[in-house]
């Protein structure tokens, strides 16, 4: 894929943020896949800077990705009080789920609103300090953001979509909003599998052109050659060849429960006794109440759950494994898959979501809601010769398609290039509160378009301000101006220009209401915003802030 647009800017500095980022596993596979991104970005782009925005917990873990033109920038410390933000997260999650779809979708602004806050630290310009060309958000979230700033997001998925059952309802209210702002504020998104794009084009009724494929890769050299801890073997009494793996983290999606009821039709069905399954992933509430489930079906002594494995004993238990089996209801990719296949390593997997995009004819594949299916699977990954021979041939030839991970960093690099090239082409509001206060100085993108169109703004001084009136003025328009007396609204409609352009709107005064009697918040604060819409001359328009729909 090579991408072209007008008048591609130098892209000389340009911030990662990986505030995401939690130390071991936690991130599952996207976090492999963004540092080894990040190491052959770093290659192929040494005129470049790459700022990467940690969190303090993970800072250090990050180091290895040091390089000439690679520096770490901790921007984020949320290790104080963990037990409060834990009391916190579950509270709020409890409440969230009794609320009304309509209050729901205003709470999980709100989080992100407080989340982009905390992450910021109080600076609105980070960015701009940094002299940053473009921002890359490799978990989505265009936490840090800023206008005039090119932005590249990257989606995953859309599981909660799918299943949002898997989710608590804070969760599925927050992710969603994330992929709404990812969608909305990104100069360019790319999707790790046409799956994921057709979903995202799909669910956010996005522009094809707006978002781009570009695989997973891993290079097949590099994990063939990785170093591998055989001890590993030994400690957990394991016999090579004799054992199938699951290396997954425990989230629901990954199907486990479903697994273990197979493993046991397959002992009944023709598994040899002396195999063995087992269930990496990071310990926790899941993988007890899984090891519960394996003891309640009989199978405490042939399931093991090693936990969270250093990369050196994860390869030594998958190249030492019969096959790697692969039930998961929901992918975005698979990565796991096409590793195993790197490595000379037979792969039975769900037939479902990414994974037949990954796999093509080179894994057996199953539905993964039909235990007779993957007990199937099983068998036949620790029997049937002739076919894992076959498996191996056809995972090897698969696996060179998905190896070449500066092939991917170019990609993204060309749609770096792309997006640092392209004019605004969307429409955004910034400097309002989802509950519809507005500070001192919001600030609207506009994006060129060829039909004349009107700015629509209404905003309220409510009766309980500590103000007596407020002053709204447009900076870029001459005469847009109005004042709003305590308990009244006021509205202005101005021509937009067909170039679009940024538009700084100044209303004073502010007042913070913890300084006025109004508890902890700690917001300046100056009106509300009760309507911001652009009017086509068709009779289009696009609503940027409703008060129907802010709460």
């Amino acid at each position: 894929m090579t991408l072209k647009s007008r008048d591609t800017k130098e892209l000389r500095t340009i911030a990662v943020d990986l505030t995401p980022v939690l130390p071991g596993g936690e991130n599952g596979g996207a976090k492999v896949f963004v540092l080894e991104l990040l190491r052959r970005l770093a290659e192929i782009a040494p005129q470049a800077e790459f700022v990467l925005l940690t969190r303090a917990t993970a800072h250090e873990e990050l180091a290895a990705l040091d390089s000439t033109n690679v520096r770490r920038l901790m921007v984020l410390d949320m290790s104080p009080s963990p037990a409060l933000r834990s009391l916190g997260t579950t509270v709020f999650s409890r409440v969230l789920a009794h609320l009304p779809g309509r209050l729901r979708r205003a709470a999980a602004r709100l989080g992100y609103a407080l989340l982009t806050l905390s992450k910021r630290s109080g600076s609105r310009s980070l960015l701009r300090d940094l002299g940053v060309d473009l921002l890359f958000c490799p978990f989505t979230a265009p936490i840090y953001f800023e206008l005039n700033i090119p932005t590249v997001c990257i989606i995953y998925d859309l599981q909660y979509k799918a299943y949002p059952e898997f989710f608590a309802p804070d969760d599925v209210a927050y992710r969603h909003h994330t992929f709404i702002e990812a969608a909305r504020r990104s100069t360019a998104l790319a999707a790790i599998s046409d799956y994921s794009r057709d979903v995202a084009i799909a669910e956010g009724k996005l522009d094809p052109a707006h978002i781009k494929t570009i695989h997973l890769h891993i290079s097949q050299h590099s994990l063939r050659n990785a170093p591998r801890d055989e001890s590993v073997l030994s400690r957990l009494q394991l016999v090579a060849g004799k054992f199938l793996i699951y290396p997954a983290n425990f989230w629901k999606h990954k199907n486990h429960e479903m697994l273990l009821m197979a493993f046991g039709l397959a002992r009944r069905s023709g598994l040899a006794d002396d195999v063995h399954l087992v269930c990496t992933g990071t310990p926790g509430v899941r993988q007890q109440w899984l090891k519960q489930a394996a003891y309640g079906l009989g199978l405490q002594d042939h399931v093991l759950f090693p936990g969270y494995l250093a990369n050196a004993e994860l390869l030594a238990l998958v190249t030492n494994s019969a096959g790697v089996i692969f039930p998961s209801l929901y992918e975005g990719f698979g990565l796991p898959v096409v590793e195993a296949m790197a490595t000379g390593v037979p792969v039975a997997c769900s037939n479902v979501t990414s994974l037949p995009e990954v796999a093509g004819d080179a894994a057996i594949l199953f539905d993964p809601r039909i235990p007779e299916q993957i007990a199937q699977a099983m068998i036949s990954l620790a029997h049937d010769k002739e076919l894992i021979a076959r498996l191996v041939r056809a995972g090897d030839a698969r696996a060179a398609r998905f190896s070449d991970s500066r092939l991917m960093a170019e990609q993204y690099w060309d749609l770096f290039q792309y997006a640092a090239g392209l004019d605004n082409q969307s429409n955004i509001l910034l400097g309002v509160y989802p509950d519809g206060w507005a500070g001192p100085n919001p600030k609207l993108q506009i994006a060129p378009s060829p039909q004349a169109r009107t700015l629509d703004l209404e905003i309220a001084l409510p009766a309980g301000a500590p103000i007596d009136k407020v002053t709204l003025r447009i900076q870029e328009v001459r005469n847009a101006e109005i004042i709003v007396f305590r308990g009244h609204n006021g509205s202005v409609s101005i021509p937009l220009p067909p170039t679009g352009g940024h538009f700084h709107i100044d209303i004073t005064p502010s007042f913070v209401p913890a300084s006025n009697g109004g508890g902890d918040d700690r917001r300046e604060l100056s009106a509300t915003l009760v309507k911001c819409e652009i009017v086509n001359a068709d009779g289009g328009r696009d609503v940027l802030f409703s008060e129907s729909t802010s709460a």
